[in-house]
């Protein structure tokens, strides 16, 4: 019986972990999405005047605002694209490689 509910107690902690790694990625994914979608549109220069694009700038804009308090921040890179803006692009790319070097348990 004691073997039972350690088995059930590490089933639970299983399924709380997988849950946790699906809910990063869902959150990691939608991120990527947003700040590829704004600096498609910056790189291509569409005018923030169009709803849409107004729309995909101010939703993504609170995930690119820390990085504008660097100095060179403002400095336009491609078409209306900032340093800020491909910044948080290179950094959402660079995030998965701190989990490649970890090593799973062996059992």
């Amino acid at each position: 019986m004691i073997y039972q509910g350690r088995t059930h107690r590490r089933v639970s902690q299983v399924g709380r972990s997988q849950l946790a790694v699906r809910l990063g990625l869902a959150i990691y994914a939608g991120l990527g999405a947003l700040i590829a979608l704004r600096t498609f549109v910056l790189f291509l220069g569409f005018p923030p005047t169009v709803w849409t694009i107004e729309t995909i700038l101010s939703i993504s804009e609170p995930v690119v605002l820390p990085l504008t308090f660097l100095p060179p921040a403002d400095r336009v890179i491609v078409g209306s694209a900032t340093l800020s803006d491909v910044t948080a692009a290179l950094l959402l790319l660079a995030l998965p490689l701190l989990f490649l070097n970890r090593r799973g348990r062996s059992s």
